[in-house]
């Protein structure tokens, strides 16, 4: 399977700031990152910190914040972790909330499920 990248708007949960970004779209990752830069531009409010396993296996620590995204024609608020990379990357836990999932022929995103809260 190839690179699936994908146009989202991040922004303030408080809905104060936003602005648009390419996201690579990671299954392999849990968590939505987005680098530092971003983070202080949307003015996100630190929850804490997190650790984390990098793909190359080393252990890290990380701010963890919550942010508003708009993939496609849907939005929630979900948790990014603000961290150094090169380009944003949109996670599993972001695909769930948001009720997308990759179709790995046509290398792009589409609905899983009926949008709404999947509690139960």
């Amino acid at each position: 399977m190839g690179y699936v990248d994908v146009k989202a708007k991040v922004g303030n949960p408080k809905g104060k700031f936003s602005e648009e970004a390419q996201f690579l779209v990671d299954t392999g990752a849990f968590h939505t990152a987005i680098p530092k830069v971003i983070a202080e531009d949307l003015h996100l409010e630190v929850a804490g910190e997190i650790s984390l396993t990098l793909a190359d296996k080393r252990e890290v620590k990380a701010p963890i914040a919550l942010a508003s995204l708009k993939v496609l024609d849907r939005e929630s608020i979900v948790p990014v972790v603000i961290i150094d990379v090169p380009k944003p990357l949109l996670g599993v836990s972001a695909l769930e909330a948001l009720g997308l999932k990759v179709d790995p022929v046509a290398g792009n995103l589409e609905h899983s499920r009926s949008f709404g809260a999947a509690l139960l």
